[in-house]
């Protein structure tokens, strides 16, 4: 980070070998608002023979904003790419990325802060020159606390340049932090050979990878391809990599790509059967029990997925009302991605139900519990907020900020709204495969939603795959206007060359404090409804209030 100098100078002092992290972008704003007086710039280069770019941001005294512009250099000058006020970090990095034409950063996914401490002893770091005002002074400043570190702007990590390539060296870090299926493609995407171990709540889970390929897969109900469908559900734990080292099990039959792409659409399967109250202990009770013929059974059968068929038939005639499900799908040898669509299609095809019978009404309002505040996600805020490859609040940050308001509302008597939704890209034949959305058009996404929603509002990660916004004293009906405003955007133009509006599925859920509930818990749990029920509204009914469902 370079303080001083001038845009339009063609020594735009050290050039980093790829462009600037959002730690290194917040970096930049957090100087500037600490020293007003000075202009901080990054010079960098996005690929190897890029152009070079430089990002530069000073403190107007008059907006009381800082000022960012981004530039590319010439022979003699730098080309002004866009001027923009904002000190929303999360919008300017993804402007930076829009002008470099870059999808997600994979390579700085490497740059966690564990490794930065590791390597601070072997690399110079970069920091602060010319606070004289003279052109062209950089010195080097290599930190000896973590205090010190705190205050520098660690380089990005690299495959093929840093600790990840070295086979003596672990990459560590934490899932808080990093979504499990990009820390996956990361070492797809670098080409690595060894093991990635992942230590959560859950268990322990380890993968192999061979050039890139992942080849085992153990996690500690299964393995192979059902081990990879079990960690897309992961959120906490810590995991390192350790290069080269192998292994002679050959578990995972498919790419990466497809087992990832089966593995979001298994867990949002399994989260629509949460969400009508089916537990690991529920039981399975049919609904038409006595008048339902096998030709009928197979009509109904033949309209859903023909690879759960025979998964569907087996476990509505072993269903007898008494058997808790996972034993009854123990005993049937039926595994998790087996199992989880066909019961998926028998509940939504009303074949069986979950309990003694009742309406699928009342089912719905009986199974909505609180859900679990956890207090240190609530703390781990403190250590990093965002999360590196969307630029988006990650879902700690989301709990804590949600609590924030959820206080402040109480005491002033001030309503606050929830909405949880997801956004995925239709495909397949009548478009019924939903994939999750590419990098790029996520990023240009979360941009145009950040320019829709209020300052006050609050765009995070919730849990695995789906996104939400926090909108402080907003009623139900109000929230539900932000939703159409936030589809007009997306719908303006195409997210990108291949992604329209037309190809992509968004659906809404809303809840309300304290329109439907006053704790918070049971708040998340009716958006999470209310979302649900939008997703199986037969008339593409996208946004959907809580209390609209009874």
């Amino acid at each position: 980070m370079v303080t001083g100098g001038s845009a339009n100078d063609p020594n735009l002092g050290n050039i980093l070998p790829a462009s600037p992290s959002m730690h290194m972008v917040h970096n930049m704003l957090s100087h500037v608002l600490d020293n007003p007086k000075e202009k901080v710039h990054i010079s960098f280069r996005a690929r190897i023979n890029s152009p070079i770019y430089k990002l530069e941001v000073e403190f107007d005294p008059v907006s009381h904003d800082p000022i960012w512009q981004m530039f590319q250099a010439g022979e003699n000058s730098a080309n002004s790419l866009w001027k923009y006020h904002s000190t929303d970090t999360l919008l300017v990095y993804n402007k930076l990325l829009t002008s470099i034409g870059e999808e997600v950063q994979r390579v700085h996914l490497n740059a966690a802060l564990d490794q930065a401490q590791q390597t601070q002893s072997k690399t110079d770091i970069p920091v602060v020159a010319n606070p004289e005002g003279e052109s062209g002074l950089v010195f080097y400043y290599a930190p000896t606390s973590k205090e010190e570190l705190d205050k520098t702007t660690p380089l990005p990590a690299f495959s093929n340049q840093t600790a990840l390539a070295e086979r003596s060296t672990v990459l560590n870090g934490d899932l808080a932090f990093i979504q499990i299926t990009t820390l996956l493609q990361s070492l797809q995407l670098a080409k690595m050979t060894g093991r990635l171990q992942i230590d959560s709540k859950e268990g322990a889970a380890e993968v192999f990878f061979l050039e890139g390929k992942p080849v085992h897969c153990s996690v500690p109900n299964a393995s192979g391809n059902e081990g990879v469908y079990d960690l897309m559900s992961w959120q906490e734990g810590k995991f390192f990599f350790q290069p080269q080292v192998v292994t002679k099990k050959r578990t995972l039959t498919e790419a990466l790509d497809n087992l990832v792409i089966q593995g979001v659409q298994l867990l949002d399967k399994m989260n629509y059967l949460k969400n009508t109250g089916y537990r690991e202990d529920s039981i399975l009770v049919r609904t038409e029990d006595g008048q339902l013929t096998a030709a009928d059974l197979e009509d109904l059968l033949s309209v859903g997925d023909p690879d759960c068929v025979a998964a569907q038939r087996k476990i509505y005639t072993s269903v007898d009302g008494a058997t808790e499900s996972n034993k009854l799908f123990k005993s049937l040898g039926l595994s998790r991605s087996q199992w989880v669509p066909a019961v998926n299609y028998m509940i939504r095809a009303k074949l069986v139900t979950i309990g003694g019978g009742k309406s699928q009404g009342e089912l719905n309002k009986l199974s909505l519990k609180p859900k679990a505040v956890d207090n240190a996600a609530i703390q781990s805020v403190m250590m990093t907020l965002r999360r590196p490859d969307t630029g988006m609040f990650n879902y700690a940050a989301f709990l804590y900020f949600l609590e924030q308001e959820y206080f402040r509302g109480h005491r002033a008597g001030t309503p606050l709204s929830v909405i949880i939704f997801d956004m995925r890209v239709k495909s397949g034949v009548k478009e019924v495969i939903r994939e999750p959305m590419p990098a790029q058009a996520l990023n240009e996404a979360v941009f145009r939603i950040s320019n829709t929603k209020r300052q006050s509002d609050l765009l995070a990660h919730y849990e695995g795959f789906d996104y939400a916004l926090i909108c402080p004293n907003t009623k139900g009906e109000g929230a539900k206007v932000l939703c159409r405003r936030i589809l007009k955007a997306l719908a303006k133009s195409p997210l990108t060359s291949t992604i329209s509006i037309k190809n992509l599925d968004i659906r809404f859920g809303i809840a309300c404090i304290p329109e439907d509930f006053l704790e918070l818990g049971l708040l998340l749990s009716a958006a999470e409804a209310a979302r649900n029920k939008a997703a199986e509204s037969e008339n593409d009914q996208e946004t959907v209030l809580y209390r609209e469902i009874w």
